[in-house]
């Protein structure tokens, strides 16, 4: 029954995060990828839209949760962009929202670099958070799919209180999540709808390495929409 609900949960929507169990750590930035190794065109602009699925698997407890995802990037030069990634997560009865501003930069034509800075509000405290990754990829213009994988990692800093998702309920209002890193390995499949639309497939498995307690597994299944949306007007 577990698997059958897990089945029906991927096939409503999907999408990607970082939830929490009886380990209360504070909550990460958006790691997802959504796009291949290429950085965005100098003077224009894309945005991805996608919904999945996820949990995080501590040896004391597995918190399974849904939500959404959503990116907006644009073009600085041939080689760089920049950019806002969001991400908001329903969990048990709680819910996170995180955000951040990222950069991109294309090292070679299959690999980028790229790095963000940001904050989230959670039910149980809020945080700042930070990452780098690396992405590389196939640029086929030929075929219909593309694939790509990335590897990212990140450090959150907790703080307690709550900013949007406050829980009068709980004491856990008053004590700041712990800090914690995160290692994250994301992989996608991207095939092209239109010349300005594709549609994405991307999972991700990890580790979460809140600071007092031990390490827990994180995974999330997902899909979505990859916009071109050109120059603006």
């Amino acid at each position: 029954m577990k698997f059958y609900s897990s089945l029906r949960l991927l096939e409503m929507a999907m999408l990607i995060v970082f939830l929490q169990s009886c380990v209360i750590y504070a909550p990460p930035g958006p790691m997802m990828t959504y796009g291949g190794p290429q950085t965005t065109s100098r003077g224009t602009s894309d945005a991805a839209l996608a919904l999945g699925t996820g949990a995080t698997l501590f040896h004391d407890g597995h918190t399974p949760g849904q939500g959404w995802f959503g990116r907006y990037k644009y073009g600085l030069s041939d080689k760089w962009d920049l950019g806002m990634d969001a991400l908001g997560v329903s969990y048990s009865d709680k819910y996170t929202f995180t955000t951040k501003i990222a950069a991109r930069y294309q090292l070679f034509p299959h690999f980028r670099l790229e790095g963000g800075v940001g904050a989230a509000d959670d039910s149980n405290g809020k945080s700042l958070n930070s990452d780098i990754g690396i992405t590389c990829g196939t640029l086929r213009k030929d075929k219909t799919w593309n694939y790509y994988g990335s590897f990212r990692i990140g450090y959150v800093k907790g703080f307690a209180g709550n900013a949007i998702f406050s829980s009068s309920s709980s004491s856990n209002d008053t004590v700041a999540p712990s800090d914690a890193s995160v290692a994250l390995l994301n992989l996608g499949a991207q095939g092209r709808v239109s010349d300005r639309i594709n549609f994405i497939f991307e999972g991700g498995y990890g580790y979460i390495f809140p600071v007092g307690h031990q390490s827990g597994k994180t995974l999330y299944l997902s899909c979505g929409l990859l916009f071109n949306l050109g120059k603006p007007h």
